[in-house]
């Protein structure tokens, strides 16, 4: 093991110990979501860094979605979002030889019960928001490019219709990589059917109808995974 290169242990960077404290302070409510850093100078004064540690300790905030620059007025605190756990998860997926099948298993898993919660707690305006995605699919029935977009975008109203931001965070890396993935299967058909479930599924979900809604979602990951070919999910016992 001696051609490793294990370096030396250095103490924590400038940088990174001033991105911990602007960290703190958003995850403390000191500072709030559309609040403005102070000016770039002000800041690395107040820190007692260079301006040029500074910019460092921003640009890791940004990377883990808690800063975010707007057109040269500053940096700004911002919500995290899926982008970094959908970077995470597709690393994962690639590198550890996941399948298809392991994808639509865990799709299986966490869209049945998002689906029931949706059906209990999904209020008007959720119900719109599903409706504007189900109408664009309508819009572009052959078009893989516009179609698949608002296909995650139904699946993002379903998940952010049971009123627990996380479902949001945990289903939209996964959504977001069967887009990625549906480009391909888009061409293999069963498109249709499963734009007709979409309209099933918010049907189920004005009616109030938690056992038909889950019945329907898994009918619907069903169809998606066999656009990729194989046999059907079974239910895990």
């Amino acid at each position: 093991m001696s051609d490793i290169p294990f370096d030396r242990v250095t103490a924590t960077r400038l940088s990174e110990q001033v991105a911990n404290r602007i960290e703190t302070l958003i995850l403390d409510n000191r500072l709030r979501q559309g609040d403005k850093l102070p000016p770039e100078r002000e800041l690395a004064a107040r820190f007692g860094v260079s301006r040029a540690v500074l910019r460092e300790s921003i640009k890791l905030l940004e990377e883990r979605g808690l800063l975010e620059p707007r057109n040269g007025r500053g940096a700004f605190v911002t919500a995290p979002g899926c982008s970094p756990m959908a970077s995470w998860l597709n690393v994962a997926f690639r590198m550890q030889d996941c399948t298809t099948d392991d994808l639509y298993e865990a799709r299986w898993c966490l869209e049945s019960f998002i689906v029931r919660l949706a059906v209990q707690r999904a209020n008007e305006t959720d119900i719109a928001r599903m409706e504007l995605a189900i109408a664009e699919m309508d819009r572009n029935p052959d078009s893989s490019d516009k179609y698949m977009p608002s296909d995650v975008e139904f699946h993002k109203a379903l998940a952010a219709a049971t009123h627990n931001p996380l479902f949001v965070v945990m289903s939209q890396p996964l959504v977001q990589m069967v887009l990625t993935l549906g480009h391909v299967g888009f061409s293999y058909g069963h498109v249709l059917e499963r734009h007709e479930n979409h309209r099933r599924l918010l049907e189920c979900i004005r009616n109030r109808d938690v056992e038909e809604a889950e019945a329907v979602m898994h009918r619907h990951l069903d169809l998606s995974r066999d656009a990729f070919a194989g046999p059907p999910i079974a239910p895990p016992h």
